[in-house]
């Protein structure tokens, strides 16, 4: 049988709808849920630390040049290092990391509940780029030296504290820096973590 052209073309744009109905049906709901995810995560707003307030913004990160002392190096990193040798630092330089502040019991020293500030340990450790696995080999001005894991500083807000009560600490009152742990925020043993707690620190080896 001869089809003729009429009939050719009619066909024809009876397909042509067809394929287009399944399209513009599947399509809504998926650019309606990617609309609704977007809209979502711009939305949502970031967690708030666990463990410590932020104080400030940190000016220098990983990468940039160790400035060079302008007032008394209180702290000295040696070790694996990306800056390959001994990274020496004052207190203005130790604060340019971020300055962050929690409050717990310190018992050891003070004897009393202390807000400290100072710089999350991670910051420094990434700043130098020590790893998560490393070792730190801490050392205080009295000689007292203890390893302490570097993951302590990633797995907790492990603080570098060179400020208690809103005051700069002296040697006397166990400064310029030390290494502080969040006991009020975290269940951690005793045991294991109050020997960690160096202070009069003077420098950090990583291993």
């Amino acid at each position: 049988m001869t089809t003729t052209p009429s009939r050719a073309l009619a066909a024809a744009a009876a397909l042509a709808a067809l394929a287009v109905l399944p399209l513009s049906g599947c399509a809504s709901p998926a650019a309606a849920g990617a609309t609704k995810a977007a809209t979502s995560t711009t939305t949502s707003a970031a967690p708030e630390p666990k463990g410590y307030t932020v104080v400030t913004q940190p000016s220098l990160r990983p990468g940039d040049p160790v400035p060079r002392p302008t007032e008394k190096v209180v702290l000295t990193i040696t070790g694996k290092t990306v800056q390959g040798g001994e990274v020496r630092l004052d207190l203005p330089t130790i604060e340019r990391l971020g300055l962050v502040e929690y409050s717990v019991d310190d018992k050891q020293a003070e004897g009393h509940r202390v807000t400290f500030r100072g710089v999350l340990l991670r910051s420094l450790l990434d700043y130098v780029g020590a790893e998560d696995s490393a070792t730190l080999h801490t050392l205080a001005l009295n000689d007292y030296a203890v390893d302490v894991p570097a993951s302590d500083a990633f797995d907790y807000p492990t603080m570098l504290a060179t400020s208690a009560d809103g005051r700069r600490m002296t040697v006397e009152h166990y400064g310029p820096t030390r290494i502080v742990y969040p006991t009020d925020s975290f269940d951690l043993d005793p045991v294991t973590y109050d020997p960690r707690w160096t202070w009069q620190l003077k420098e950090i080896e990583v291993r």
